[in-house]
């Protein structure tokens, strides 16, 4: 046996047992997926005020770079003569400012839209008298309409109390016995938002001490990864992470922007048009529409039971207000903004918000998209390489109207004008019926061939059938 050979085969089985107990790993995981997501709730609990730092650090990060530009060169061509100190100061000064900034549109956001959602808020429980006898009157009305029908009263009655005895069912057994669960639900929510808070804070300083030594920790992350790796692969995932960080930034920033501009837009509109809650309403769009594709249908859902409690028609009116708003930032706001940052197709964006939403929530529909274009954006780079050293086509557009790849040159070989024409464009009616004709000779002649080929069996059986006769009289 060859040495090639032995190579090939210890390579087959190499993969073979790899592909083993990468399998027994991953059912092992399965199996105890419980254990493993406890284990990673915790991990992600105890880490959460470093990833809100890092988050909080890398969105900020085109802000603190444009500061550190501008005290940089202030410092050294006026206030300070060597470079390391200039740079020590317009960091700390970059810094200082990008955290002041940050922390001042957080404020100056909760200083305008809590109140009025407080206001808001209230209003909706203190009008909710007034609502309900409203509905009440509405059910009157029908009532009496119904009335008025052929419907026999018995019924009508029969139908209220239906109703009724439901909703005293659903109270009595559902809603009453289960008011500790609903108090420590809401407990729950509670510790959850004060845990929130903590971890933001916390989040802060955090990001401070991120932003101080990102030079740090970039260098030393990229000694890690060239002593890991091979210099090549090194290199592709150097060139990964700095499209990632690209995608990231420039995704999640316009998103973000593209989000506050619809709010104000929504504001603006329903202020002008009076729609009831037109703060509330203009808040929860703007924060639902930073999740992709279904963002808009999460938020118009509530905004329309909340404003069709206070005034039906009005609840009409903003859904159309919505849609029309919504397709103005799919097919101009969004586009101008975020342009073709992710490089995929409306049905991967859903696929991503899908898929991301049903494995990780709320999160995962946020940030399914980026990841997402991530992941493809390097399968891409791998299968371009990949095909370079194979053959001549490697780029998407090459696979277009592509029949096969020649196996001694590498270059592509491609439909002729011919075959697209037949393929793509429409026939007229002389082609059509040449077609057919042809179809029908073709027929024609494999029947007339069949019947050929079945008279020159008979012929030569009955020539075999007379040289045995013959032989047999012969003897």
């Amino acid at each position: 046996m060859s040495e090639e050979r032995k190579k090939r085969i210890f390579r087959v089985a190499f993969t073979v047992l790899g592909i083993i107990v990468a399998a027994l790993v991953i059912n092992k995981l399965l199996d105890s997926w419980t254990g493993v997501k406890a284990v990673g709730s915790k991990i992600t609990s105890a880490a959460a005020p470093i990833i809100v730092g890092a988050v909080i650090a890398f969105l900020m990060n085109p802000v603190l770079v444009f500061f550190d530009r501008l005290f940089l060169t202030l410092f050294e061509d006026r206030l300070i003569k060597t470079r390391k100190k200039a740079k020590k100061a317009s960091r700390t000064c970059s810094v200082i400012i990008t955290v002041i900034l940050f922390l001042g549109i957080i404020a100056g956001l909760l200083w305008m839209v809590i109140p009025q959602l407080y206001e808001s808020i209230k209003l909706l429980i203190s009008n909710m008298d007034t609502y309900y006898d409203n509905i009440m009157k509405n059910i009157d009305m029908l009532y009496a309409k119904f009335k008025k029908t052929n419907i026999p009263e018995s019924d009508l009655k029969k139908v209220v109390n239906t109703v009724y005895g439901k909703m005293n069912t659903w109270i009595n057994k559902d809603f009453l016995p289960n008011l500790d669960q609903i108090a420590l639900k809401l407990g729950t929510g509670l510790m959850g938002g004060l845990k929130f808070v903590y971890n933001f804070f916390l989040g802060i300083i955090a990001s401070i001490y991120i932003m101080f030594n990102k030079e740090y920790l970039s260098t030393r992350m990229k000694k890690i990864i060239y002593a890991t790796f091979s210099v090549k692969k090194a290199n592709l995932v150097m060139d990964g992470v700095e499209c990632t960080s690209r995608i990231f930034s420039q995704f999640i920033g316009g998103k973000i922007l593209d989000s506050i501009i619809i709010g104000l837009i929504t504001f603006i509109v329903t202020t002008i048009v009076k729609i009831p809650y037109a703060l509330l309403v203009s808040a929860i769009v703007g924060v639902t529409n930073v999740i992709p594709f279904f963002g808009p249908i999460i938020g118009a859902v509530p905004c329309v039971i909340i404003v069709l409690i206070a005034d039906p028609i009005m609840s009409v009116i903003l859904l159309l207000i919505i849609l029309i708003i919504q397709q103005f930032d799919g097919n101009v706001l969004g586009p101008k903004i975020l342009g073709d940052v992710t490089g995929l197709s409306s049905f991967w964006v859903l696929t991503s918000v899908v898929v991301g939403g049903g494995l990780f929530g709320f999160y995962g529909m946020l940030l399914g998209v980026p990841v997402f274009a991530c992941c493809y954006m390097y399968i891409n780079r791998v299968c371009t390489g990949k095909l370079m050293e194979k053959t001549n086509v490697y780029n998407t557009a090459d696979f277009d109207n592509l029949k096969r790849i020649d196996e001694a040159t590498g270059n592509g070989i491609y439909m002729t004008e011919d075959e697209l024409d037949i393929r793509f464009k429409k026939k007229t009616p002389e082609e059509k019926a040449a077609i057919k004709l042809a179809k029908e000779e073709k027929k024609k002649s494999s029947v007339a061939g069949k019947i050929k080929n079945q008279i020159h069996k008979m012929e030569a059986h009955h020539e075999a059938k007379k040289a045995v006769e013959h032989k047999e009289k012969e003897n």
